[in-house]
C-alpha cells in the first residue's frame, strides 16, 4: 500500500481554499509549499502561498513571484504566486493532489519576498 505524501518545500499542490471571507481567494488553485517535510510532517499542516493566473492588484502591489513553465519539473505551469497570502493549510485533509515539484531558484524567490513582506529592510 502507498502512503500518503508528505507535503515538501518545493511541492505544488492542487487544492480548494473554500470557504473563504472578503478578499481572500477562492475556488481551485495550485499552491507552493514553504516549509520543510519534517515540520508538516509533525504539525500536519504546511506553509503555502497559492498560485493565480490573474491578481493584477498583488502584482502592481510587487507581492507576487512570477511562475513560467521552465519554474516546475512538469513544464507547463504559469501565473503568479501570492506571498502575501501565505496559510497554513492541512493539505490532506482538504483532498489536495500534489502535482509537481518547483525549481529551487522559484522557491528561494517566494520565501525571499515573503521575508521582505514581512520584515522589510
Amino acid at each position: 500500500m502507498v502512503g500518503t505524501r508528505i507535503p515538501q518545500k518545493g511541492d505544488i499542490w492542487h487544492f480548494s481554499p473554500d470557504p473563504v471571507f472578503g478578499r481572500e481567494l477562492k475556488g481551485d488553485h495550485y499552491c507552493i509549499v514553504i516549509t520543510e517535510e519534517a515540520l508538516n510532517a509533525a504539525l500536519g499542516v504546511a506553509i503555502c502561498c497559492p498560485i493565480s493566473t490573474k491578481a493584477e492588484a498583488a502584482r502592481s502591489a510587487g507581492v507576487t513571484v512570477a511562475v513560467t513553465p521552465m519554474d516546475t519539473d512538469r513544464g507547463d505551469l504559469r501565473g503568479v504566486v501570492l506571498c502575501h497570502q501565505a496559510k497554513a493549510i492541512d493539505l490532506i485533509a482538504r483532498g489536495a493532489s500534489f502535482e509537481t515539484v518547483a525549481e529551487d531558484v522559484l522557491t528561494q524567490d517566494v520565501i525571499i519576498k515573503l521575508i521582505n513582506l514581512i520584515d522589510p529592510q
